[in-house]
């Protein structure tokens, strides 16, 4: 099996069964330009994770080429990957019943002009939460109330921003949550359920050790895995999937008290994280067995060939 790009998505690939062998391919912007170049029809299967088109636009363009050669089937095209750049994803979900999608507006050689009319014309509300494209892992530049608030970024000619607007998820109990799900195949997996007392909900910024009822909730979201979810909400996050339309994604949302999703972030390589050294959130590893098998039924589906069984490896923390 072939490989390009980054995330742990790959490693779990290793836990299915011994019989597997993982190459990574490294590509450049002047792979075409080598004498020694890869070939992808000695691999079963491709894997493509290089999924952030802000950060790596030249490299998934080779990527798009090296496939394009290919006769193998295919995880996760690289021609798909621009439907989850953040205002890409948020055109592509509105509309879907049950889902809430915050806008979003890319911003390129900001001024006070040009981000007062964007806004306008957009219908955009603030307040809003300012990045720049191709950050992760929570990077912000900050919550912004009115477009004249964000004077440090006008005029920057060589970066690009996203501009979302900012939606309180707050619930009764005056805590956020976080859930993270991943689609595999038509499956569908909870891996997370975070809840915290700021807005800004990471996976270490979790208040469970401090609460009882808010360890149950987090451990029954886990336990009880995705399809113990209301019809609704169960119904909305599938729609996300298919519009979507990737064979392999996470998401990261917030599912409100009536059952309707607010959409965060989704991309093809999400991190899963199959080790659980946190104490705390043991219940989390409810979520490994399930995404072993549906890696087993995707890789199965894709290449038409059975598995070796594997049942022990990589369940250990």
């Amino acid at each position: 099996m072939g490989v390009t790009g980054n995330n742990d998505g790959h490693t779990m690939l290793s836990m299915l069964c011994p019989s597997i062998e993982l190459g990574r391919i490294h590509v450049a912007p002047s792979y075409f330009r080598q004498s020694k170049r890869w070939n992808p029809n000695a691999a079963d299967l491709l894997w493509n994770i290089i999924s952030d088109v802000d950060q790596n636009p030249d490299t998934l363009d080779i990527a798009r080429k090296l496939v394009s050669t290919a006769s193998r089937p295919i995880v996760n095209p690289p021609s798909l990957m621009g439907r989850t750049r953040r205002h890409t994803l948020a055109g592509l979900l509105q509309g879907l019943d049950g889902v809430i999608v915050p806008k979003v507006l890319l911003l390129r050689n900001p001024t006070l002009e040009r981000v007062s009319k964007a806004a306008a014309e957009a219908g955009f509300r603030f307040p809003a939460i300012l990045r720049q494209t191709g950050s992760h892992n929570g990077e912000m530049l900050g919550v912004f109330n009115a477009p004249e608030d964000m004077a440090q970024i006008f005029g920057d000619r060589k970066n690009a921003y996203y501009l979302t607007e900012f939606v309180d998820v707050r619930r009764a109990d005056r805590f956020y949550r976080k859930s993270r799900f991943f689609f595999v195949g038509d499956t569908i997996i909870t891996r997370q359920h975070v809840i915290a007392d700021k807005w800004y909900v990471h996976g270490g910024a979790g208040v469970l050790a401090e609460h009882a009822a808010l360890r149950d909730e987090a451990r029954a979201m886990l336990i009880d895995g995705f399809e113990a979810l209301p019809l609704a909400t169960r119904t909305a996050v599938d729609a996300i999937r298919q519009a979507i339309g990737f064979d392999y994604c996470g998401l990261d949302c917030c599912i409100q008290e009536d059952g309707r999703v607010v959409v965060f972030e989704a991309n093809a390589t999400m991190n899963f994280s199959p080790r659980f050294d946190n104490q705390t959130t043991q219940h989390n590893r409810a979520a490994l067995p399930r995404m072993l098998a549906a890696l087993r039924r995707l890789i199965e589906a894709k290449t038409g060939r059975t598995l070796a069984e594997n049942p022990a490896k990589g369940l250990e923390g």
